[in-house]
C-alpha cells in the first residue's frame, strides 16, 4: 500500500483557536493492512444485509473512510435478535507485534430490540503495531444499543477507534470506553440524535503514563425534539502523558426541548503531563439546555496527608485513587467477563508497571 496515507482526523465541528492547533489531529503515513485476528462470540453474521451505512458520519471524520477503502476489508455485521432477548456479541481483537490492521463493524438494532456489543483489544505487553476499527450503528425506534470498547494493548501500539451512528425515536445508545494501554490512542464518536426523545450516553475512562498520547473527539448532534445526550470523560495522567479531549453538543434547529451535558474530570499526577480540553456547545435552537465543564486537579493535600498518616506511602495512595477512578467507569460496563479483563489488566499494571 505504498507510503501510507496522511490523515486529518478528530476535527471540531466549529473551528475555535487555530493558533493553539487543537482543532484536529494529523497522522502521517498511516497504513492499515488486512483484517486482524478476531475471536467472535455470541452472534452469527446476517445472511441478507440490505442496510447502507456509508452515509453515516463518524467522530474521526471522512479521512477514516479513505483508510477503510485503502484497507479493503469486509465489514463485520451484527444485528439484534428478538425483542424478548438482550443479544450479547463479543469481538476479541488479538493483535500481534508489528501487525497493521483495519476492521469495519456495522451494528443494526431493530425496533424495540436490544443489542450489547463488547470489543476488546489485546496484545503482548511490549508489542508494537497499529490497529484501527470503524464502527457504525443504526438504532431504530425504541431500541437499545450498548457498545463497550476496552483498549488493553501493548506499550508500542497505535490505536484508532472511529464511531458514528443514528438514533431513532425513543432509542437509547450507551458507549463505554476504557483506554488503558498503547502508545497513542485516537478516538472519535459522533451520534446523530435524529429521533424524538432519543438519548446518547458516553462514558470514557483513560490512564496515561510514561509518554502515552490520547486524542479524542466526541459529538452529539441533537436533531430530534426532547433528545438527550451526556458525555462524561475522566482519567488520570502521570509521568509525561498527553491528552486532548474535544466534546461538542450541537443543538440543531428543530431540537426543541433537547438537553445535553458534557463533563471531564482529570487527575494530574505528574509535573510534566499535558492536559488539553475543549468543551463546546453549538446552538441553532432556542428551547434547549446545555451544560459543560471540566475539572482538573491534583491529589488533595489533606486527603494525601490523611492516607499517609494511616501508614500508606504517597505512591500507594496515588495508585489507590487512580484505581478508584477507573473502577467507577468499569462498574458501568455491566458485563462480568469484560469487567474482569479490565481488573486483570489494572492489577498487572500495578504489579509490573506495564
Amino acid at each position: 500500500m505504498g507510503q501510507g496515507l496522511d490523515l486529518k482526523i478528530n476535527r471540531l465541528p466549529a473551528r475555535t483557536w487555530n493558533w493553539l492547533k487543537m482543532n484536529e489531529a494529523g497522522l502521517n503515513e498511516i497504513e492499515a493492512g488486512e483484517s486482524p485476528t478476531i475471536i467472535t462470540e455470541g452472534f452469527a453474521e446476517a445472511v441478507a444485509w440490505r442496510e447502507d451505512f456509508s452515509a453515516i458520519a463518524t467522530g474521526m471524520g471522512e479521512d477514516m473512510d479513505r483508510l477503510a477503502r485503502e484497507s479493503n476489508t469486509d465489514a463485520i455485521r451484527i444485528q439484534s435478535g428478538p425483542s424478548e432477548v438482550e443479544r450479547r456479541a463479543a469481538l476479541h481483537f488479538v493483535c500481534g507485534s508489528g501487525a497493521k490492521s483495519f476492521q469495519t463493524v456495522e451494528l443494526l438494532v431493530q425496533e424495540d430490540e436490544t443489542l450489547n456489543v463488547v470489543m476488546d483489544f489485546t496484545s503482548a505487553p511490549e508489542a508494537a503495531g497499529l490497529t484501527a476499527v470503524q464502527t457504525r450503528f443504526r438504532v431504530r425506534k425504541n431500541a437499545r444499543l450498548k457498545l463497550i470498547q476496552l483498549q488493553l494493548l501493548g506499550s508500542g501500539y497505535t490505536f484508532l477507534s472511529d464511531i458514528g451512528g443514528s438514533c431513532g425515536e425513543g432509542s437509547s445508545v450507551e458507549v463505554i470506553q476504557l483506554f488503558l494501554g498503547g502508545a497513542e490512542t485516537y478516538a472519535g464518536c459522533q451520534a446523530d440524535l435524529a429521533g424524538k426523545e432519543s438519548t446518547m450516553n458516553a462514558d470514557v475512562g483513560y490512564l496515561g503514563r510514561d509518554s502515552q498520547r490520547f486524542d479524542m473527539n466526541y459529538v452529539a448532534n441533537h436533531r430530534g425534539e426532547k433528545s438527550r445526550s451526556r458525555i462524561l470523560a475522566g482519567g488520570v495522567l502521570r509521568d509525561r502523558a498527553f491528552k486532548l479531549f474535544r466534546g461538542t453538543i450541537d443543538f440543531k434547529f428543530g431540537a426543541a426541548g433537547a438537553e445535553g451535558e458534557e463533563k471531564e474530570d482529570v487527575l494530574l499526577l505528574g509535573d510534566d503531563v499535558i492536559n488539553q480540553t475543549i468543551p463546546l456547545i453549538l446552538c441553532a435552537e432556542e428551547d434547549v439546555q446545555g451544560n459543560h465543564g471540566a475539572t482538573i486537579g491534583r491529589l488533595d493535600a489533606e486527603l494525601l496527608f490523611y492516607l499517609c498518616s494511616r501508614g500508606m506511602s504517597p505512591e500507594a495512595a496515588a495508585k489507590m485513587i487512580t484505581r478508584a477512578r477507573l473502577d467507577a467507569v468499569c462498574r458501568k460496563i455491566g458485563d462480568e467477563a469484560a469487567e474482569q479483563m479490565v481488573q486483570d489488566y489494572l492489577e498487572e499494571v500495578e504489579k509490573n508497571g506495564r
